[in-house]
């Protein structure tokens, strides 16, 4: 693994379920369905719970699978893709606590074992203003939270 991460870019989903292996296939099926990249585009996944449409897995919520390599550029913010990423499973702004949680131990362990400056983590909205709803939460705030480690709930909102 990297010993030093240049910046994390949180993202998410934009959608009400998923897991790494759909987001995989959305982006590595050939079009008109997918993107037709070699992989997923991120880095970590972190899950809701809601793995398929109406299928709610409760010991998902919260889970961080891997994506693409964390030594291979991303395929996920146009100009800034040697960036690590993680997307968030969820709508702009609907995040489980689980979930937020999972995201403050990546980003926790990023800083102690990666040299990840925490100045340098962004929202996807930070960095492309198409995407100005990405992901939904203000992401200096939430950095802060997580490294006095405060409680995360008033950035939960599902």
């Amino acid at each position: 693994m990297k010993t030093h991460i240049d910046g994390l870019v949180i993202h998410c989903s934009d959608s009400t379920f998923g897991s790494v292996n759909l987001i995989k296939s959305w982006h590595t099926d050939k079009p008109p369905q997918g993107r037709g990249w070699d992989d997923t585009g991120y880095t970590m996944v972190i899950c809701n719970g809601q793995v398929e449409n109406n299928t709610y897995v409760p010991f998902m919520d919260g889970m961080i699978e891997w994506g693409r390599d964390i030594d291979i550029n991303g395929a996920h913010t146009r100009g800034f893709n040697q960036f690590t990423s993680i997307c968030l499973i969820g709508k702009s702004g609907k995040f489980t606590i689980n979930q937020l949680e999972s995201v403050r131990k990546v980003i926790l362990y990023l800083i102690d074992h990666a040299n990840l400056d925490p100045q340098k983590i962004y929202a996807h909205g930070d960095l492309d203003k198409k995407k100005e709803h990405c992901p939904g939460i203000d992401i200096k705030e939430f950095v802060k939270a997580c490294t006095r480690l405060e409680v995360l709930d008033e950035f939960a909102n599902v």
